[in-house]
């Protein structure tokens, strides 16, 4: 079995739903818990190369939200391209929108978050990935009151937050020391579906 699936890193890219116009998508490699190349990409064809490139090299994550356009006055040399770095350069201000959630697993979820769970995709570590119908804007740079308003949809508990810089592992590459006929991230169950009507529950509009 080859270590790399295109089929299965296109649905991932196209299932984050990272429109350019939004934001880029942040592809980060790891090597035994180090990181050893980042980029930030605006279209799939470039994320899928470079997932591919990368693919031997170290483990593959990517952002589960749009990192900020204004980036790239710093880092434009991180566009559509993978360079060594040894330590991130994004952090959860560099976030303006949310398209999606991911959740550890469905325990504790609230009656509204259950709903959805037969058309959600489970991900090789039995995460949830929940995507937005339509992509939350954080309005005011109010980063902890938006975390803290997903995490009460989702957990119905108040005194949780929801870390809006998460990383999800790219599905359909190597899982670290498996070799080109080794072992690859799966989707555990896949579905093409947008959540309809999440957006607007979570936001209260």
């Amino acid at each position: 079995m080859s270590s790399f699936s295109e089929r299965d890193v296109r649905r991932q890219y196209e299932m984050l739903q990272h429109d350019p116009e939004l934001g880029l998508t942040e592809l980060k490699a790891m090597d035994a818990g180090q990181i050893i190349g980042i980029g930030l990409f605006d279209n799939e064809d470039d994320f899928i190369s470079e997932c591919f490139r990368y693919n031997e090299l170290g483990e593959l994550h990517a952002s589960v939200n749009p990192r900020s356009l204004s980036i790239l006055d710093d880092y434009a040399g991180l566009k559509n391209r993978m360079r060594t770095l040894f330590t991130d350069v994004i952090s959860e201000k560099d976030i303006e929108y949310v398209t999606g959630l991911v959740l550890p697993d469905s325990r504790g979820l609230s009656e509204a978050a259950r709903a959805f769970l037969p058309d959600v995709s489970h991900l090789a570590d039995s995460e949830l990935f929940l995507p937005m119908d339509e992509p939350i804007s954080i309005e005011n740079d109010d980063r902890d009151g938006m975390s803290k308003a997903i995490a009460r949809w989702v957990y119905e508990d108040i005194h949780k937050t929801l870390d809006l810089a998460q990383f999800i592992r790219v599905m359909g590459t190597a899982i670290s020391g498996g070799g080109w006929f080794g072992k690859r991230t799966k989707f555990k169950k896949f579905r093409p579906y947008i959540l309809e009507g999440i957006s607007a529950q979570i936001t209260g509009d």
